[in-house]
């Protein structure tokens, strides 16, 4: 959590984009490639690979996470664009390059192997009994969604409905690389597609 929140002394992130307007929709981002959070994010899968029983995962049938993919990128983009988070908006901005590969090797790999590698695991330990079985799932979609609070309610909201598409991809295949590659490609659709980061309030 100390390297995730930039807390650890000694990293130079390097600034990739400050305060740009992507669209003149929308707010200001800005883009650090964060190596303490990458390294938080090398540590967490590193102890989420070396429990055997992570890795006890059955055959899987590729349709099946496939098909939570489309549905997760579907309800999330939908709900951002109806509670007027974004608008279509698509676009390939100059530091496109550098988005895709920070964000899925710097944050997708970090919140996957914390929110769901650590935290839904060891919830669905806790939990045992088949009947209660989701909870484990929900439970960290909500964690997940309250850490995006900074956004507003709204924000939150659609991070929820990101959060369980995510949380339910893990749990259907006990693969955390298709957790990762659910919420990459929804970070990805939503850059490219829709206003990014969101719509300005002024």
């Amino acid at each position: 959590m100390a390297l995730a929140l930039h807390w650890v002394p000694g990293f130079n992130n390097l600034p990739i984009v400050i305060d740009e307007r992507i669209t003149s929709d929308a707010i200001t981002f800005t883009l650090y490639a964060n190596f303490d959070k990458a390294m938080a994010g090398l540590f967490l899968c590193a102890y989420f690979y070396s429990s055997k029983k992570a890795l006890k995962a059955g055959p899987l049938n590729v349709k099946q996470p496939i098909f939570i993919i489309i549905a997760t990128v579907l309800a999330s983009l939908t709900a951002a664009l109806t509670l007027g988070l974004v608008s279509f908006n698509p676009k390939v901005p100059n530091f496109w390059l550098a988005f895709i590969a920070i964000n899925l090797l710097f944050t997708c790999v970090a919140e996957e192997a914390l929110f769901r590698g650590l935290l839904q695991t060891k919830l669905s330990q806790i939990i045992t009994s088949p009947r209660l079985a989701l909870l484990a799932p929900i439970m960290t979609a909500a964690v997940f969604a309250l850490a995006h609070f900074a956004g507003g309610f709204n924000y939150v909201l659609v991070s929820f409905i990101a959060g369980l598409g995510y949380s339910y991809i893990f749990y259907k295949t006990q693969r955390l690389a298709w957790a990762i590659l659910c919420h990459w490609l929804v970070n990805v659709c939503h850059f490219f597609l829709f206003t990014y980061p969101m719509l300005s309030k002024i």
